[in-house]
């Protein structure tokens, strides 16, 4: 298919996490030769419109903060996602949610958490914009 399209030099399909699985979606992300991609490209006898991939901020599962994975985590133990407290996991927790990001009252999974709007928006402004994660994270506070 990479072949095909031009200016293309990779193309990955898009999967989701539900559950424990991984699904693949009709969504598939294109990388290409020049730092500015196209508006459309033509697939076959398709038209279809190009936009940035954003991906989602990453949250570790173990400590639940942003910019790294549980295995590449410095901390000795988990962290609960709903009361930011060690020793139990969210399912066996009964506590009142405390976000250990910002300090909130919600979860640190929620999508309207302000440290979770704010990774977004880097990650958009990297995207539509290119350059580093630093230089994205400065120019969006600004």
């Amino acid at each position: 298919m990479v072949e095909e399209l031009s200016g293309v030099t990779h193309a990955r399909r898009i999967k989701v996490r539900r559950g424990e699985d991984k699904i693949q979606t009709d969504t598939v992300a294109l990388t290409f030769d020049s730092p500015k991609p196209p508006s459309r490209i033509r697939a076959g006898y398709l038209t279809l419109d190009v936009r940035p991939y954003v991906p989602l901020p990453m949250r570790c599962y173990k400590c639940q903060r942003y910019g790294h994975g549980k295995d590449r985590c410095k901390k000795p133990a988990a962290v609960c996602v709903r009361c930011g407290k060690g020793g139990h996991v969210e399912r066996d927790c009964s506590a009142d949610p405390h976000c250990v990001n910002c300090k909130g009252d919600h979860i640190a999974s929620s999508k309207t958490c302000p440290k979770f709007l704010e990774e977004q928006a880097i990650l958009r402004y990297k995207a539509e914009n290119g350059g580093t994660f630093q230089q994205a994270r400065k120019a969006v506070a600004v």
